[in-house]
């Protein structure tokens, strides 16, 4: 009895040729997959377990995330300074869209509009931090929610450590980072906290840190249990000095926060990935002049450091470092000179840099470009002005007249597969 004939023999016979030979798996994952739209892949995940797992966090993601170009991610939130404590059910995230060199082309796509789980809400006051397309929000409140918003995945993090500083009111969101911790292969958020916070002032009226006791504790994601696929915070060893109400960074090795209080307003705190130490390391050379909210940044692995230039309120130098072991060793990247009246004493943040141009916001407000050839700063965009926010619906975040009370942060961005839940 002759067996039925299979469909690739059929093929085979009647175009006289071989049958289509399979894709090995790593070339399909290395070559094939990471080229594809994220909502395609969203949708393959669900082939094999093989592919859900490279997908989610395996080879597909991680190849993706060295061919996606950066871009940059704008979250705005409201900021009437009688209403930062005021809580809305959802957070809103957007691509700022660039055109032919580079420039901004003055709109911003929609990313996610994302309806917090169940009855959650977020403060109005946020510190959003960035690592391969993972976005954790710190809320005036405490709380620290992780978004993907290319996959649209968010969770809220279980509550960490009650803070005794009571000036988060004054001063904004007790910050979080988000970062990748190579030597355990997962991503993990960070937090400090104050046990014990007390300060004064002296005859000068200066502020003076009479006693303090801070602590630090991670959350891993994607392990087996909790919320976001955590299995809790884990306490680590204690920061060596107070830590400032400011966005911290990461970089491979580590996460960078800026120390507060009182004689190394700019020494950095380095809190080190694989050995989960401390160490206070100095700010770039002459940084001693405190001023502004955000310092340091990471773009493609470096760490950079903005800082007003001493003496100046019109003049912010830009370092970048080089990590060498548990140091820093930092060179002068420009000096950025803008017009009379722009900065205030304002924070600067880098948010790109090409190595022709750099991209920096002024006050969560302005956006503006620095270019090597010329030596000079050029305003792109007073995004309180010309960026357009648009709902889901078709609606506009804000009307024309309220645009200037928010706050636009900007966070450079890269779009990935990297899953809040699974293991990576």
């Amino acid at each position: 009895m002759t067996s039925p004939e299979r469909p690739e023999e059929k093929r085979c016979r009647i175009g006289g040729g071989a049958p289509p030979a399979a894709v090995p798996d790593d070339l399909l994952f290395a070559e094939v997959l990471p080229r594809l739209p994220i909502k395609c892949l969203v949708r393959f995940k669900s082939v094999c377990r093989a592919w859900r797992d490279a997908v989610d966090g395996g080879a597909v993601a991680r190849r993706r995330l060295a061919l996606t170009p950066p871009a940059m991610l704008v979250i705005p939130r409201e900021d009437w300074h009688n209403n930062l404590a005021e809580r809305s059910g959802e957070l809103n995230f957007y691509r700022l869209l660039l055109a032919d060199g580079g420039a901004p082309a003055g709109d911003a796509e929609l990313v996610l509009e994302k309806a917090l789980p169940g009855s959650a809400t977020v403060t109005h006051d946020v510190v959003p931090t960035h690592c391969d397309g993972l976005v954790a929000v710190a809320t005036r409140a405490g709380e620290v929610f992780v978004c993907n918003p290319a996959t649209r995945e968010l969770v809220a993090l279980p509550p960490g450590t009650p803070s005794a500083r009571d000036d988060a009111c004054a001063w904004g969101a007790l910050p979080a980072a988000i970062a990748y911790d190579a030597s355990r292969a997962s991503y993990v958020v960070a937090r400090y906290f104050y046990r014990e916070f007390q300060e004064g002032k002296d005859a000068n009226g200066n502020l003076l840190l009479l006693n303090y006791d801070i602590g630090h504790e991670v959350f891993t994601l994607g392990a087996d249990s909790g919320a976001g696929g955590g299995g809790g915070w884990e306490l680590t060893g204690d920061p060596p000095h107070p830590i400032a109400f400011a966005r911290p960074t990461c970089t491979r090795e580590a996460i960078y926060w800026c120390a507060d209080y009182p004689d190394e307003q700019n020494a950095l705190v380095r809190f080190d990935l694989r050995d989960r130490v401390f160490d206070v390391l100095p700010p770039p050379p002459g940084a001693d002049n405190y001023s502004g909210e955000q310092k340091v940044t990471e773009l493609a692995g470096k760490l950079y450091y903005t800082d007003y230039v001493v003496g100046s309120d019109t003049a912010v130098d830009v370092w970048v470092a080089d990590e060498v072991g548990r140091r820093l060793e930092w060179k002068l990247r420009c000096r950025l000179k803008f017009d009379d009246g722009v900065l205030g004493g304002e924070s600067v943040l880098l948010v790109a840099d090409d190595g022709d141009e750099l991209l920096v916001v002024v006050d969560y407000i302005k956006l503006y470009r620095y270019s090597d050839r010329c030596k000079s700063v050029s305003l792109v965009m007073d995004m309180a002005k010309e960026l357009v926010y648009q709902r889901e619906d078709g609606s506009l975040l804000y009307g024309d007249d309220e645009g200037k009370y928010y706050k636009h942060h900007v966070l450079p961005y890269v779009e990935s597969l990297v899953s809040i839940r699974a293991r990576q």
